[in-house]
């Protein structure tokens, strides 16, 4: 039974978020009641980051607490190109802590993609959703529940068959299915243990598609089109550049204005999808209401990474660090906190481990079952102290089908570095070009800000035991300004 000293956790969970779609965060077209209602009751933190824009690297980092050269789950655990479809052996995951060292319950639905859907049914997790069956959903079959083509035929096809209506039940697709699968736990478990839940929504993740009873709810011609939609990517790196041509190319000879008019259909459907799910929000939060546990329940609201969606010319996520899907959205609703407000704290998802960790045991733990969380506790700026030691975000990314090779990102809001180790470096002045649109790692008036953002580079590397950062001598970085003009 959950009680002031041990909580109920619960973890919303989404894939492929972008903060700026939320109301909670900023102006926007989306309808998000539900998750707005949630702030209400939460700190919100608004310099949330991922440790890695990449689905499998960032889930592996919210279950072990870890960056991703600390569990080795460097890219998506998907057949076929990935090179790492599962964790180190010698690195715990949340669930294996909570089984063996507290009187918790814990669960987790919906999309996994921490390896084979298979490593989630033989995990210590006590509850997960059903095993595949004859006759059941596709989806359970799947380890990432994102392949909606399989689940039904579409019935409204918007960009070519990217996005659309599918033939299917509400109850038939699988965001509502992870929701149900959580209610169904609050409803039946064992009510004298408390309980640590995930509910991992599939989506936003592309492609967006929803069920043709749930509809296409927002007009193409709403829409807004980035600012940085057009970048001519000048004087930054050249596989970005590829990618952007590499997406024309794909778009079916469409011109220019075509294709914007396009992703704007396209994201109509994203916003119908983000709605969808925060219906389900609100529903999982209305049965924790129901059965009088939404007060002793603390509740995180995340996502593992952010989404392109055109900025930049750029669909989904890749080899590029920008901010659209290094920041995610990260609400902290904790027991006994009526008033948290906002954070501007860096903070990022090794955090919210530490975090249900300190909840579950009732003090920080800086370790665990052996080895040293990379992230702290968020609790004490839920209850409103601001002494945070972490003045800067650090990421890293090791490569996915986009592109292998190693990059690391530092930035203080300010400034962001990103260290390519195979391609030009970047740099941008976030206050004066919040888009990203200007490099200036090559301009020397900036010596000064870059050795400062690669001091701290190349000192939480050494922390964390980043051994890639060997390869890294910035003044050769700075002597490879002769290519920018590539």
């Amino acid at each position: 039974m959950a009680n002031a000293s041990k909580p109920n956790l619960l973890i919303f969970l989404c894939d492929q978020l972008r903060l700026d779609l939320l109301a909670c965060y900023r102006e926007t077209l989306v309808r998000t009641p539900h998750i707005s209602a949630l702030a209400q009751d939460s700190c919100v933190f608004e310099r949330a980051y991922t440790p890695c824009a990449i689905c499998s690297p960032a889930r592996a980092s919210l279950l072990t607490g870890l960056y991703p050269h600390g569990h080795h789950m460097f890219n998506n655990s998907t057949p076929r190109y990935s090179y790492c479809q599962r964790l180190r052996p010698d690195v715990a995951m949340i669930q294996d802590w909570i089984d063996a060292e507290s009187d918790y319950e814990s669960a987790w639905f919906g999309k996994w993609h921490v390896g084979t859907a298979q490593d989630l049914f033989d995990s210590r997790f006590h509850y997960t959703q059903d095993e595949p069956y004859e006759g059941g959903p596709v989806f359970l079959h799947t380890t990432n529940w994102n392949n909606k083509r399989q689940i039904a035929p579409l019935v409204q096809s918007v960009g070519r068959g990217a996005a659309g209506t599918l033939d299917v039940a509400m109850e038939g697709f699988p965001d509502v299915a992870a929701a149900r699968y959580t209610q169904k736990l609050l409803r039946t478990r064992d009510a004298t243990r408390p309980f640590f839940a995930i509910c991992s929504f599939p989506g936003p993740h592309f492609p967006w598609m929803v069920p043709d009873e749930w509809g296409i709810r927002y007009d193409p011609a709403d829409v807004e089109m980035w600012p940085n939609r057009h970048d001519t990517f000048e004087g930054k790196p050249i596989n970005q550049r590829k990618i952007r041509l590499l997406n024309a190319a794909n778009a079916g000879g469409l011109s220019s204005e075509e294709q914007d008019r396009e992703l704007k259909e396209l994201l109509a459907c994203c916003f119908s999808y983000l709605e969808l799910i925060d219906a389900m929000v609100g529903d999982v939060v209305a049965t924790l209401k129901e059965l009088d546990l939404y007060e002793d329940t603390a509740i995180i609201f995340t996502a593992d990474h952010g989404d392109m969606a055109g900025s930049h010319g750029l669909m989904n996520k890749g080899a590029y660090m920008y901010d659209e899907i290094y920041r995610i959205p990260l609400l902290v609703k904790a027991p006994g906190t009526p008033q948290p407000g906002r954070s501007a704290a860096f903070v990022h998802l090794m955090d919210v481990t530490a975090t249900c960790l300190h909840l579950m045991a009732g003090e920080k733990q800086e370790s665990m079952m052996g080895r040293n969380l990379h992230g702290e506790s968020l609790l004490p700026l839920v209850r409103g102290n601001d002494d945070w030691g972490r003045a800067m975000h650090y990421a890293e990314y090791h490569g996915d089908w986009y592109g292998h090779y190693s990059a690391r990102m530092v930035t203080d809001g300010r400034w962001k570095l990103v260290w390519n180790l195979t391609d030009l470096c970047e740099l941008y002045d976030l206050e004066n070009d919040p888009h990203e649109l200007n490099n200036r790692f090559y301009d020397p008036q900036y010596e000064d800000v870059r050795a400062r953002c690669f001091d701290y580079l190349m000192a939480e590397a050494k922390r964390t035991d980043d051994a890639q950062l060997r390869l890294l001598l910035p003044q050769v970085e700075i002597a490879a300004q002769g290519t920018a003009g590539l």
